[in-house]
C-alpha cells in the first residue's frame, strides 16, 4: 500500500487547506490544535522524539500520546475515543473486515521499516539460530541451551511479549510455522524496558524486543543473527545469517523485518495530518534513523565499509 513517491506534507497541507477553506468555521490545522495519539509501544520511544521534535518547530501544535499494545490500539480507533494510532504490525484481514463492515474509512501510511530482534544475555555464547530452530524452542523441541551450541547446560527461560503487542502477533505469525502449540514462557513481560531487564538478569534467559528497543541498551543483552531455511535459492542467503542491522532490514535480509504504520480515520485533517507528514518528511525521518530504524518515504543510500587497511 502507499508505494507511490510522494510528498506527504504538500499532499496533507493542500487538502487541509482546501477543507479549511469549505468551512470558515473549522479551528483545525496542520499545524495548529489539539490530536491524541495511541502509540504501539515497541516504538514509542522513536515517536516521543517526534512529538518533541514537532511541538518545537510548531508552537501552537500539540500531540498527546498514549502507549499501549497495537490491539489495544486498534480497537480505540474503531471505537472512535482516538483517530490516530502508530501501529506496529499491518491491520490483519479480519480487522479490515470489521472497518469495511462499519464503514469506516481508514488511511494508512507506512513511516519506518523495523525488525523484531530476538535477545540473550551476553553471558550466553549462542551468536545465531535458524527460524525453524527458533520456533522449536517457541515450542518446546528443544528446551535447553547446550542442544544450539551453548557452552550453557542450562533450561531455556522464554519470555515473551503480552499477546496483544505487535511484536508478539508480528514475531509468532513469521516464526511458528507449524500446528504445534507454542510452550508456556516462564515470563511474561508487560513492556520493552521489563523484556530487556529481564533478559539482562537471567543468563538463560530469551526474548523477543523492537530494535528501537536496541539502541543504548546492549551492555547486558545480545540481539541474534538468524537465518531463515525458507528464503528463495535466487536471493543467495540461504544459509547465512543476518542480525536486526538498518541496513538488513532495508534489504529485507533479517528475517523478522517488520513494517511501521500510522492509521487515522481518513476525514482527519488537523494536527493529526500535520504530524503524520512531519514524521514522513526528511526530519522526521532522520529521527527514524537515528532511533534505529529504517526511513520509509526518503531515499536511503548504503555504504559499504571495510576494516582492511588502505594501501
Amino acid at each position: 500500500m502507499n508505494k507511490r513517491i510522494f510528498n506527504p506534507i504538500v499532499i496533507f497541507l493542500i487538502v487541509a487547506g482546501f477543507l479549511a477553506g469549505c468551512d470558515t468555521e473549522r479551528k483545525e490545522m496542520p499545524t495548529k490544535g489539539r490530536v491524541t495519539v495511541a502509540v504501539a509501544e515497541s516504538v514509542s520511544p522513536m515517536i516521543a522524539m517526534e512529538k518533541e521534535k514537532f511541538e518545537e518547530v510548531y508552537v501552537q501544535a500539540h500531540v498527546e500520546t498514549f502507549v499501549m499494545s497495537t490491539r489495544e490500539a486498534i480497537a480505540r480507533m474503531f471505537n472512535d475515543s482516538i483517530t490516530v494510532i502508530v501501529a506496529s504490525r499491518a491491520l490483519n484481514s479480519e480487522e479490515r473486515e470489521v472497518a469495511k463492515k462499519a464503514n469506516i474509512a481508514i488511511a494508512e501510511y507506512r513511516i519506518a521499516w523495523d525488525g523484531v530482534a530476538v535477545i540473550t544475555n551476553k553471558a550466553n555464547t549462542v551468536k545465531g539460530m535458524r527460524t525453524t530452530q527458533l520456533d522449536s524452542v517457541l515450542t518446546g523441541k528443544i528446551t535447553r541451551w547446550d542442544k544450539l551450541g551453548s557452552i550453557l547446560a542450562t533450561k531455556i527461560e522464554i519470555c515473551m511479549p503480552s499477546r496483544n503487542t505487535g511484536t508478539y502477533e508480528f514475531a509468532i505469525a513469521k516464526i511458528h510455522k507449524s500446528a504445534d502449540t507454542l510452550v508456556t514462557p516462564v515470563a511474561v513481560a508487560r513492556s520493552s524496558a521489563e523484556m530487556l531487564k529481564y533478559v539482562a538478569s537471567h543468563s538463560s534467559a530469551i526474548g523477543l524486543v523492537g530494535l528501537n528497543w536496541l539502541k543504548g541498551n546492549d551492555e547486558d543483552i545480545m540481539a541474534l543473527e538468524l537465518s531463515d531455511p525458507d528464503v528463495p535459492d535466487s536471493l543467495g542467503d540461504k544459509g547465512k545469517y543476518f542480525g536486526p542491522h538498518q541496513a538488513y532490514i532495508y534489504q529485507k535480509r533479517y528475517p523478522l523485518t517488520r513494517d511501521i504504520f500510522v492509521y487515522s480515520r481518513a476525514d482527519n485533517y488537523g494536527v493529526a495530518a500535520g504530524f503524520t507528514a512531519f514524521i514522513a518528511s526528511a526530519p522526521g525521518q532522520k529521527i527514524v534513523m537515528n532511533s534505529g530504524l529504517v526511513p520509509a518515504t526518503m531515499p536511503i543510500r548504503l555504504v559499504e565499509t571495510t576494516s582492511k587497511p588502505i594501501e
